[in-house]
């Protein structure tokens, strides 16, 4: 079987040529991020188990944000991540992963953390591949997204997430609905304004708070595992 690493790289491979061809240039890389040893002074990671732990994963959880920040040309899964980190991005995707992998229907909502454990596979994906900077211009992320919405699609399908978070305002999961996935029929949880489901699919979409949003720790962490809980209370299929 072909690795996930061999398919997106094959897909970087088309996407960048049609990204420098637009005039566009140090396309950044990111996915399903490396979880072995550390190299570089634990500036990076060589590639572990990842895919195996996604592949085995009842919850495959992807994390669907704006665009790199500052990273022009880098590769995400590269980053030697999952260490103890200050970073309130991370610190956030690192929160909301633990507590998605793991939570039942009423379960105590874990406390927040700073390092991930290597067990949890971590996948981000950025919506505009060209790096910008501390503010994000949807107009420039719109461009991109209606640009490459097939490339976004086709790394979707990669790794078939059944939760992904779209990080920002409603405009990301909307780019999810309207463009990725546009073929899906979503449906707004009963009592939600954070949860859209494809039963068909056994997918969710969470409308979520960008992680460094200036709101407070419970309105972006404790209230977003609060409706996942919901959503596993509400038995519409099993995740």
């Amino acid at each position: 079987m072909e690795s996930i690493k061999s398919k997106e790289d094959k897909l970087f491979k088309r996407w960048s040529v049609a990204f420098e061809g637009d005039g566009y240039s140090n396309f950044c890389y990111d996915g399903l991020i490396h979880n072995g040893e550390l190299y570089n002074n634990a500036q990076n990671r060589y590639s572990g188990n990842q895919e195996e732990l996604w592949n085995n994963a009842k919850r495959r959880i992807l994390f669907f944000m704006k665009e790199p920040n500052n990273n022009e040309g880098e590769d995400y899964r590269e980053w030697g991540l999952y260490q103890q980190t200050s970073s309130t991005f991370f610190r956030f995707i690192y929160s909301w992963l633990n507590a998605l992998s793991t939570v039942t229907a009423d379960s105590p909502i874990p406390s927040m953390i700073k390092e991930l454990d290597l067990s949890l596979p971590l996948c981000i994906v950025n919506a505009k591949k060209e790096s910008g900077g501390s503010v994000a211009s949807y107009s420039n992320i719109y461009t991109h997204v209606d640009k490459y919405s097939n490339y976004l699609r086709e790394q979707f399908d990669i790794y078939s997430a059944n939760i992904i978070i779209c990080g920002g305002t409603d405009k990301m999961i909307n780019i999810v609905k309207d463009s990725i996935y546009s073929d899906i029929n979503f449906t707004p949880l009963l009592n939600s304004d954070w949860i859209w489901y494809s039963a068909e699919k056994k997918i969710i979409l969470f409308d979520s708070f960008h992680p460094c949003a200036i709101k407070s720790n419970h309105a972006k962490y404790d209230v977003l595992i609060e409706h996942f809980q919901l959503f596993l209370r509400s038995n519409l299929f099993e995740l």
